[in-house]
């Protein structure tokens, strides 16, 4: 089907997008994203994937599961895990903390939720955050 708009008035979309997307970060009103946790709680999340990631345990559960349990979406564990596949340097920096603990993990979710309560972070958009 032929398009509905002129010729001249036609444009890649892609170079649309990025046109607004200049036009919007040049308005005052433009702010960067809030980020979705705390960085403690992200850098405990992180270890937490490559504790998975190195176990060979045969009970070790699937992605998906830890995910879950980590309250992260799978999809992203897989993008830490790819990004640690690539950059030997950062499972190393990760591994020089030692192994995650739990408290660790609740101390820092707990600063996240503060965070949160504050106004300095996002909102999830699935479920509830604990």
């Amino acid at each position: 089907m032929a398009s509905l708009y002129r010729k001249e008035s036609r444009s890649d979309p892609y170079d649309a997008s990025m046109r607004n997307l200049a036009k919007a970060r040049a308005s005052a009103r433009w702010h960067p994203p809030r980020p979705w946790r705390s960085k403690e709680e992200g850098l405990m999340v992180r270890r937490f994937v490559l504790l998975w990631f190195t176990c060979r345990d045969r009970s070790r559960p699937s992605g998906r599961a830890w995910a879950r349990e980590l309250r992260v979406s799978h999809t992203w564990l897989q993008k830490v895990v790819k990004e640690l596949r690539a950059d030997p340097s950062k499972m190393r920096e990760l591994q020089a903390y030692g192994d995650p603990r739990l408290a660790e993990l609740d101390r820092a979710k707990k600063y996240s939720k503060e965070m949160k309560e504050r106004g300095e972070l996002r909102r999830p958009r699935w479920g509830s955050y604990a």
